[in-house]
């Protein structure tokens, strides 16, 4: 807080946002607002790619930063963490946003390479929970063996 005029006027001071702020912040409130079905489609084009790019192993792409196909699947992976957060941040005001909160959790908490590398699905499925409770809904598990045909 370095510019005060003398009448105490704080309005350019230093700490107050600048135009880059704004700006970023108007990108960050249009994409925060309430689109469930936007994240979770992103989230399903987020982890499909880094499925398919943990498949190619050997494979470096030198166009971007000669990084392993392995590397690209961690980036991916972390903008399907990223999308769903967003789609765990916002209240459920409709059983159709908690569905996609359930089958982002159910996919992130069953596949055991997510669990290791993030705490993701854990903050899904809590917020995922509350909106349950909102709602009036009682969520209960159902424990599977692995190779259950399905847990739906």
């Amino acid at each position: 807080m370095t510019k005060v005029n003398e009448g105490g006027d704080t309005t350019w001071d230093n700490a107050r946002p600048s135009e880059a702020h704004l700006s970023r912040y108007q990108r960050s409130y249009r994409m925060t607002t309430d689109q469930p079905e936007r994240f979770y489609w992103l989230w399903q084009e987020a982890m499909a790619h880094a499925l398919l790019l943990e498949q190619q192993v050997d494979r470096t792409y030198p166009e971007h930063g000669g990084l392993s196909a392995l590397q690209l699947a961690e980036g991916a992976r972390s903008h399907a963490r990223f999308y769903a957060f967003m789609l765990a941040e916002a209240p459920a005001r409709e059983e159709a946003h908690l569905e996609t909160k359930i089958m982002v959790y159910e996919a992130m908490a069953f596949d055991e390479d997510e669990i290791r590398r993030s705490r993701t699905s854990w903050m899904v499925e809590a917020a995922m929970q509350q909106d349950a409770r909102d709602l009036g809904i009682t969520l209960t598990r159902i424990l599977l063996s692995p190779g259950d045909e399905s847990r739906h």
